[in-house]
Formats: structure tokens, C-alpha cells, sequence
């Protein structure tokens, strides 16, 4: 189709300037326009015959036949150029005898290079998205990054892979290593602030953090019961409540495949369990149970509003169970609109462009939209809150996590993927684990990708960060966990729950009885 449409001579014009051609420092090269000046200091029009044939040799290796790093090689691929432009007639004998035997000169750019290799090629596709093209002379770019930030989520994932790798022998029977990203987002303004898009950027420019597909397990649980206290406060079917009581037992769905029965993850069936319980451990069962009650649309079309630009499929493995394939960057975009108040800012990388002259070319817009209401934002909040006090990511306690954060591990069917994402009102940091060839890891989210988080979490979230605001139409009550009821003075335990105002429970407890004198206090106002 695109001999029908273009020239030869387009197609090799179109690949010779957007090829690979090796690093100037943490910057990718692309084109030869762009070696010509990262390596030579020249324009394309200024390179001697020397120079285009040590170009045209990067082709094959650009990292391996780099002139900045292996000049030998360098020099011996050149020369391999250049006997066969001798050999095609293109160089005379005397040309070609002038050629071999010049001098190799490199005069790398001195331009400032920051270690964010994988963040520049997001900044360029964006711009280039927005319209600026081709990037004009002295184009400059104000981006969102903060260098800091850049730098400790670099280091985390580096340290944080080589510690699985010494811990885990099993991670280390391939050629292909463990890869891992990054995504750090501030959530009011959708400012990328750091990203790191795999191991090592000169071995693969392919960007895990924005470009990789893959499955995000259970980080769509969360999305499962947003939907379910959106319905509560709609007053629609399929509405649940913190305190809801789902049921975990043996269940089985008819699906396109026959018949299905959902399992939990330690195999286990835990009775009837409280919204609540259900999300901080992370229960498949309740889960499917809760999706299949509301209806698949309603989740997909909440998660379309959060952030999540996917295709993601309708049954309930799909979107209860996360078996559709996201990107790192859109699933931390959607919690960030959860920490958010239920605004979803849609990411950014670049703020401005100007040119030469100072003038703007291009301004960024914040795209925002109230993806759901700040009291179902709050209350989900409140729960994820629970999984990192007592459920699947507890661990980051015992790490030495302070403060209120929220967030959810996410781990897949076969092991094969492992996330984590966490916030504060101010940051929301999202990280992936995997192997390029969805090899199983044989770990969970809380085991690969949280030692990683909290690596990060330590050197960017303050001990002292503050709480989550309450909005106005969240209430409190306590309930009897083993009922979901208002709790009574003959409960043997009663904790706390936040509700959306107009969804809490108006029953007292039935099991433990009581209930006459709280009925009482609340009627006529007595302590």
C-alpha cells in the first residue's frame, strides 16, 4: 500500500529521517539530519563523503558502531560503506582512497542532556501530535518534568529490579531481562513528572510506560465499586455501599466459552464480606459478583470518563477481573482522578512551545472533565486507603510508609504481570513489572511492584503529606462488620464507614440485637 501511494524515493526519504541512530548522551538520535549534528556539529549538507558513510554504517548497529564509544568499530563499519560505494562506481579510486584513509573526527554536541530519555520521546510525540511539524530551528519546549523527581524514579526501578533479580534466581533464566516503568503524575493539572518507559533506553527505545499493552488485573476492582456507590447515590440498580455485604462462595457464569467459575487468589471461599473487606483483599469473587449485579456498561463507561482511552471488553472477566489490556500511563490517570476529587485531567507532558524569537507556538489546555462526584471520589479513597492499612499492599507499612496514602496492587492471571499505583492529594505514582513476552513472573503486584513504589514513595511523598478532604454529602456511621447494619451497644465490634449521603444504612444491627437505645439517641439527640 505504500509503494501504491509513494515513491521509492519518499519511503527511503521518510525512513532516513526518522531512523535510530544511537544516544548523545540520554537523548535518542532520529535521522540523520540529527546524527549529522549530534555527531559532527554539521548540517547534512556540510558532511564530507567520510562522515555520510559512517552515518549510513549506524544503520545496522547504532549503539554498537556508536563513534562516541566504539570508534574502531566505528571506523571498520564506515569503511565497509564506503568499499561499497567504490564497488558500485558512486566514488571514484582516488575518492575512495582519500576516504578510507581520512581521519575519523567526531564533535559531539555540547548541548545539556537530561537523564530522561524515555520522557523526551513523549514530549516529541505529543508536540508533533499538537501539530508542530516538522519541529522548527531553536524550537523551545517547556516540559512538565521534574528532574528530581526523573531522577529518583530512574534510580527506584533500577535498584528495585536488581533486588527481584538477586532475591528471585527465577527472573534470571532469559536474554531478555525483567523490564519495569514508571509514571508519576501530579493530579490536579495532569503534569507528567517523571517517566521511565524500561531498564535501558540504548538497549530498547520501546516505552513500557505509554506504548506497552497489558492486562491490569485487579486495579479494575476499584473501578468495579465506584460504579456500584455511583449507582447508590443515583439511586440505581445494582447500588452498593462500603458496607454492602457481597457474597464469596462458589459461583459459576455461562460466557462465550462455557461455563466459568471465578476463583480467589488463595483458592479460598471467605462467606459473606463487607464492600470493604472485599477490596482491601483484593477477593475476585465478590468482584465478578458486584460487576455482574451492576451491569458491565456502567463500569466501562466510568472508566472511559476517568481516563482509560482502551478498548475494553464487556464481560464481566474483562472488567471485574482486568483481563483487557491498558497502558501504564492511562490506569495512573484514572486513579490520579480518583485523588483528584473525581476530576480527570488528561496527562501532559509539555506545557508551551516557543520559538526562536520567544513567541508561543503552541499552548497546552488542561482537558478536564468531572469524570464522577467527589463524595464517590472520597469514599473509594477512604477504601484504598484500607488496603494499604490492612489489605494486599499492608506491606508498605512495614516498609516504613507514613502518611495517608491510598492505592491498589494489581496482579494478574498466570502471574504474569505485577502494579501498583498510589496517591496523595498532591501525587499519583504508578508502577509496572513484567517481561516483554508476558512470561509469568510467578509474583504478585505486592511482591514486585510495591518494594518499587515505596522506593520511589519515600524520596517523593512527604511523612507529614495531609489527609484527604472530606467534601460536603459524606457521612459517617458505624456499622457491625458482620451485618453492614447500623452498630448497637451490644455489637462485639464496630468500626467506622463513610458513606455518600442518602446510601447509609438506616437498619440496626439484627444479629446482635439492641439497637432501642441508639434509635432513642438519634430521635431526641441524647450522647
Amino acid at each position: 500500500m505504500l509503494e501504491v501511494k509513494y515513491t521509492k524515493q519518499n519511503i527511503l526519504e521518510s525512513y532516513l529521517n526518522e531512523i535510530y541512530l544511537g544516544q548523545a548522551g540520554f537523548v535518542s538520535i532520529y535521522g540523520v539530519s540529527e546524527a549529522a549534528h549530534r555527531y559532527f556539529g554539521k548540517t547534512l549538507q556540510e558532511l564530507t563523503v567520510q562522515e555520510i558513510a559512517m552515518i549510513a554504517g549506524l544503520i545496522k548497529g547504532p549503539n554498537s558502531y556508536a563513534p562516541t564509544k566504539h570508534p574502531e568499530l566505528a571506523k571498520q563499519r564506515r569503511d565497509v560503506v564506503l568499499r561499497r560505494l567504490r564497488e558500485t562506481g558512486l566514488l571514484t579510486e582516488e575518492a575512495w582512497n582519500r576516504a578510507v584513509h581520512g581521519p575519523m573526527r567526531v564533535t559531539p554536541s555540547e548541548d545539556v542532556l537530561t537523564d530522561a530519555p524515555y520522557f523526551v520521546d513523549a514530549v516529541l510525540r505529543q508536540v508533533e501530535e499538537a501539530g508542530v511539524v516538522p519541529l522548527p530551528e531553536g524550537l523551545r519546549i517547556d516540559s512538565t518534568l521534574d528532574p528530581m523527581i526523573q531522577q529518583a524514579a530512574t534510580e527506584s526501578l533500577e535498584k528495585g529490579l536488581a533486588k527481584l533479580e538477586a532475591t528471585h534466581p527465577h527472573l534470571n533464566g532469559s536474554l531478555e531481562p525483567m523490564q519495569g516503568a514508571v509514571v508519576v503524575l501530579d493530579p490536579k493539572t495532569g503534569s507528567v513528572l517523571a517517566l521511565v518507559g524500561g531498564r535501558d533506553y540504548r538497549r530498547s527505545q520501546f516505552n513500557r510506560a505509554v506504548q506497552a499493552q497489558r492486562q491490569p488485573g485487579s486495579l479494575f476492582k476499584p473501578f468495579v465499586y465506584l460504579a456500584a456507590l455511583e449507582a447508590a447515590r443515583e439511586g440505581l440498580a445494582g447500588q452498593l455501599t462500603a458496607a454492602s455485604l457481597l457474597a464469596d462462595e462458589p459461583v459459576t457464569f455461562e460466557s462465550e466459552n462455557g461455563p466459568w467459575s471465578p476463583q480467589n487468589y488463595d483458592k479460598q471461599f471467605h462467606g459473606p464480606v463487607t464492600l470493604r473487606s472485599a477490596l482491601e483483599q483484593s477477593l475476585n469473587v465478590p468482584a465478578v459478583q458486584a460487576a455482574k449485579t451492576l451491569g458491565t456498561k456502567p463500569i466501562v463507561q466510568q472508566l472511559h470518563r476517568l481516563g482509560v482511552t482502551s478498548a475494553i471488553g464487556t464481560d464481566l472477566s474483562s472488567v471485574a477481573l482486568g483481563s483487557s489490556s491498558v497502558s501504564l500511563m492511562e490506569i495512573t490517570a484514572a486513579y490520579g482522578a480518583v485523588a483528584n476529587g473525581g476530576i480527570a485531567v488528561k496527562p501532559t507532558a509539555v506545557r508551551s512551545t516557543r520559538d526562536r524569537q520567544g513567541d508561543i507556538v503552541w499552548n497546552s489546555v488542561p482537558d478536564r472533565q468531572q469524570a464522577t462526584s467527589p463524595q464517590g471520589a472520597y469514599v473509594l479513597t477512604s477504601l484504598l486507603e484500607g488496603v494499604i492499612q490492612r489489605g494486599t499492599a499492608s506491606k508498605a507499612k512495614v516498609l516504613g510508609l507514613q502518611g495517608k496514602v491510598a492505592g491498589k496492587t494489581g496482579t494478574t492471571d498466570g502471574y504474569r504481570d505485577a502494579w501498583f499505583v498510589g496517591y496523595t492529594s498532591d501525587v499519583v505514582i504508578g508502577v509496572w513489572v513484567g517481561f516483554d513476552d508476558e512470561r509469568p513472573l510467578r509474583l504478585t503486584g505486592s511482591q514486585a511492584a510495591l518494594p518499587i513504589w515505596m522506593e520511589l514513595a519515600r524520596r517523593v511523598i512527604p511523612p507529614n503529606v495531609s489527609a484527604f478532604v472530606m467534601p460536603p454529602g459524606v457521612v459517617t456511621r458505624d456499622i457491625d462488620p458482620k451485618t453492614g447494619q447500623l452498630a448497637t451497644f451490644q455489637c462485639p465490634e464496630q468500626v467506622s464507614e463513610v458513606f455518600i449521603e442518602g446510601t447509609e444504612p438506616t437498619v440496626y444491627c439484627e444479629l446482635h440485637g439492641g439497637g432501642i437505645w441508639e434509635r432513642l439517641r438519634h430521635t431526641f439527640g441524647f450522647s
